[in-house]
Parts: structure tokens; sequence; C-alpha cells
């Protein structure tokens, strides 16, 4: 077991981003070509899905990562590693999907 293993117990947790993709991705209805307003909000949720999961999540999770890893800079005496910043960043929040 890793460092970041010892501290941090195995959580299911979503970062804000991942809670809004499922609320998102819930909120594709099913339609057909008369219903030009359901077929518009799809496209729109459609959109902002595409644009959360190529950019947003890589973005929130590099923050993550670097927030963790400066706290643990400022907290410890020993050089906290991108290496470990990135296992707590999977440990925590990886959906594995």
């Amino acid at each position: 077991m890793s460092k970041v293993g010892v501290y941090f117990k195995k959580q299911s947790m979503k970062t804000a981003m991942q809670k809004l993709l499922e609320i998102l991705e819930s909120k594709i209805l099913p339609c057909d070509d008369d219903n030009s307003y359901v077929y518009g909000m799809n496209v729109a949720h459609a959109n902002l899905i595409y644009n959360i999961k190529n950019g947003f999540l890589e973005k929130e999770k590099e923050q993550i990562i670097d927030a963790n890893r400066q706290g643990r800079c400022n907290d410890c005496p020993f050089m906290y590693s991108n290496k470990e910043a990135e296992e707590y960043y999977k440990q925590t929040y990886n959906q594995n999907k």
C-alpha cells in the first residue's frame, strides 16, 4: 500500500464536474423530430457534456492534484511528489469510467 493509502481510505466521492456531468447526462431526453425544444435542449446538454469530458475534467483533476501536493508540502517536512498527489486523486475521485 502506498503512503497515500495509509492516510486515506478509498472513498467514493465525486468532484463538482463529475456530479455536473452526471446531472447533464440524466437530462438527455428521448425526442422525435417534431419537438424542437427538447431537441435543442439535448443539443445544448450534449455540447456541455462534450466540453466537460474533453477539458474541464482534466483541468479540475490537475487543480485537485496541485492543491493536494501544495497542502502536503506546507504541512510536512518531506516533499510530497506529484505521483503521490495523483494517487490521492485516483483513490478519492476516480470513477473508473
